[in-house]
């Protein structure tokens, strides 16, 4: 009798310690929330939040964007977070940061920079939330139009 109770016991610790490691603090969540805030994220990855000025409900942000960035190179559109986070682990993601060179307008080399610690914030923040919407449209090469409404970049190469 005196054993089963040891398993039982060994059983719910490894099971709550488990649990414990796999849920994320409200302190990491509302950390990871001020960065996607403060570095912009939304202003992109969630239609409508700039010309809103922020004014978009939380349940919308990082939802992706249909309209697009137009340049010299093709129109990219914003991806929806929610659903990219989902495939991936936060080692996945901290190794995305630092290697991935996307095109214009995502400032990749400020995501490239951020520490782990903030970078494991955002990561956490982005997978707290429910994953919505759909994902982005493909990348239009430069020979096809983009339908409208969309953003057009200006030049961004550097001057020769």
């Amino acid at each position: 009798m005196q054993l089963s109770i040891f398993r039982f016991l060994a059983v719910a610790g490894s099971v709550a310690a488990a649990a414990l490691a796999s849920a994320s603090p409200a302190s990491d969540i509302e950390r990871g929330k001020y960065l996607v805030v403060t570095s912009h994220c939304n202003n992109c990855h969630t239609a409508g939040y700039a010309a809103a000025e922020g004014a978009v409900p939380e349940s919308r942000w990082l939802t992706g964007n249909p309209v697009g960035w137009k340049s010299r190179e093709g129109t990219v559109f914003a991806p929806n977070l929610r659903l990219m986070f989902r495939d991936l682990s936060e080692d996945q993601w901290l190794v995305m940061a630092r290697q991935a060179r996307a095109r214009p307008p995502m400032p990749w080399w400020s995501v490239r920079d951020t520490n782990d610690e903030d970078l494991r914030m955002i990561y956490r923040y982005i997978r707290s939330l429910a994953p919505l919407g759909a994902a982005a449209p493909d990348f239009l090469p430069a020979e096809r139009a983009p339908r409208p409404p969309y953003n057009q970049l200006p030049d961004l190469s550097l001057p020769r």
